[in-house]
């Protein structure tokens, strides 16, 4: 609740939990609430065309597609084919943890005034292969609205899964 709640109050806000948190689930709710109370458009886009596909899957919308795609990138270079902005009222990115610092600037320059931005990952996988650990970074400066989910529902709780994996 709390996330879904952050992601209407503020502008830019951080959702992250581990595997079978809920964190696909929170998008499916912000999406809806967004299409049926607030209206206006949507992006959705994760780092990787494989992210995007399962985005697009889980979330059962169609469009959703890797960053330098939106953005225009062109080059691993960051280089832009143009200045345009990302026109949407609600950018949804997900698998942020794959982001790196080039990837991450050039999202927030294309960012227009007023648009709601929600970045959704896990804060404790394994950083990007390019510079920066980005999410973790944004997470532990505690700068940003952030809400943790820390209930796992994909396994039951005391499963040897779930249970050595909080032990790594």
């Amino acid at each position: 609740k709390e996330a879904v709640k952050n992601a209407f109050s503020f502008l830019f806000t951080i959702i992250t939990g581990g595997p079978g948190t809920g964190k696909t689930t929170v998008e499916k709710v912000i999406l809806y609430i967004h299409e049926k109370l607030r209206g206006g458009s949507v992006l959705l886009m994760a780092p990787t065309g494989r992210a995007s596909r399962r985005m697009a899957e889980c979330t059962g919308c169609t469009d959703a597609s890797t960053m330098h795609s939106a953005l225009g990138l062109v080059s691993e270079e960051m280089e832009s084919e143009s200045c345009d902005f990302l026109e949407a009222d609600l950018i949804l990115v997900d698998e942020m943890s794959m982001v790196d610092l080039p990837l991450m600037h050039a999202l927030l320059r294309a960012v227009l005034p007023g648009t709601r931005l929600v970045l959704v990952g896990d804060g404790n996988q394994l950083p990007s292969v390019g510079p920066g650990s980005v999410l973790k970074d944004m997470i532990q400066s505690e700068c940003f609205p952030t809400v943790r989910l820390t209930k796992i529902f994909r396994q039951a709780q005391e499963s040897d899964i779930v249970v050595n994996a909080h032990k790594i």
